[in-house]
């Protein structure tokens, strides 16, 4: 009976959008404007690792309602980017009984267009938002669920889609998406919920879509510079191992260089370090560091980290694959040799008379598919 008047609140809502756009549709359209974006999701949830308790391999189902805005090229990294979607949606995901029941979220994204060929166009969309999920794992009220050990969680998603424009007002999409809802293990137990799914969605705009109207590009995307540098620090608090156990401070700093392709995609090729006192504190209590100072020399950890960058005016994407590197009294305890790292950087304009930006961003790290931490970062880039 709840399954059911969840769908059928979508459905109403999904009708109130047929409504207000067919009213609009009366009028002639006269520019870009704000979109209405509905979407359904069918998928399963993965059980990536032997360590979840909870149900998996089942029919997930999800829905979205969001707004869209479309770029026009008032910018001309806009039309470098060939005019790209920023976006803000309500989601909810059924996971089911014995999978922590239900999540919803708010999930700020963007959609990258790859490919326009007249009525078609190919995109891809990435995400990150705020998630809450109903039942977390609870010592003793929920023990038998251990995918998810808060309520807040990190809600991460990417989309490829393809879409057929009807005509200037209404579009249908269709493509593949993955889901991810985890704490960065903030909270344990923290092994995630990933939702690979197939969507169909339809998007409607009073306004309209006026692929027309987009303005060109001014001058080439080309680099003014090809080399620059990248410094950061970081912070994060996490619980290692024993869940409802003590919450440790991570501590992260970065020096990098930057290889601009061009004004908008740069490769970087840093050297991260971060300190763990957990790991300090698990090698003094267990004995296997033999004094003060080699458990805290095992605590550190060092890796070489090459990525690659999009930007999208005050907007970056970063996407790094660290390799752990150095002598044997350090990187102790790493859960794999290698890890994978998405940040995502909001810019301030240059500042003292030079191209030097200040930065604060967000960056989950995860090793394979397991999420390690959420940390919060901040730096200068020139």
């Amino acid at each position: 009976m709840i399954k059911k008047r969840r769908y059928g609140a979508f459905l109403i809502a999904f009708g109130l959008l047929v409504f207000v756009l067919g009213r609009a549709a009366a009028q002639e359209p006269h520019a870009v404007s704000l979109a209405i974006e509905a979407s359904s999701f069918r998928g399963f949830l993965w059980g990536h690792t032997s360590r979840l308790t909870i149900r998996t391999g089942h029919l997930v189902s999800s829905y979205e309602l969001g707004l869209c805005w479309p770029t026009q090229g008032r910018r001309e990294w806009e039309a470098w980017r060939r005019y790209p979607l920023w976006g803000v949606s309500a989601c909810y995901f059924n996971l089911g009984e014995g999978a922590h029941t239900a999540a919803w979220g708010v999930l700020p994204h963007l959609t990258i267009p790859i490919l326009r060929c007249r009525r078609w166009l190919v995109s891809f969309r990435i995400g990150v938002g705020i998630g809450y999920v109903v039942h977390p794992y609870d010592s003793f009220n929920n023990p038998e669920e251990n995918a998810i050990g808060s309520s807040w969680n990190n809600l991460t998603q990417f989309r490829l889609g393809w879409t057929y424009r009807l005509n200037p007002r209404w579009r249908l999409q269709a493509g593949a998406a993955l889901s991810h809802l985890s704490n960065g293990a903030a909270k344990l137990p923290n092994f995630g919920i990933n939702l690979p799914s197939y969507f169909f969605s339809v998007l409607g705009s009073p306004g309209g879509f006026l692929e027309e109207t987009f303005r060109p590009a001014a001058s080439p995307n080309r680099a003014d510079r090809r080399w620059g540098f990248l410094l950061g620090g970081s912070f994060a608090r996490v619980e290692y191992a024993v869940v409802d156990g003590p919450k440790y401070t991570v501590w992260g700093a970065s020096a990098g260089a930057l290889f601009h392709l061009n004004r908008l995609n740069r490769l970087t090729l840093s050297v991260e370090g971060e300190y763990h006192p957990a790991v300090a504190e698990f090698g003094l209590q267990t004995g296997s560091a033999l004094s003060a100072r080699a458990a805290r020399s095992g605590a550190h950890r060092l890796a070489l980290v090459p990525g690659v960058e999009f930007l999208f005016c005050p907007l970056g994407i970063h996407l790094q694959a660290g390799i752990y590197t150095g002598g044997p009294n350090i990187n102790r305890h790493v859960a794999a040799p290698w890890y994978s790292r998405l940040t995502i950087r909001g810019y301030l304009p240059p500042m003292l008379r030079a191209s030097v930006r200040p930065w604060a961003g967000i960056a989950l790290k995860a090793h394979r598919v397991n999420a390690e931490l959420i940390s919060l970062q901040m730096g200068i880039a020139y």
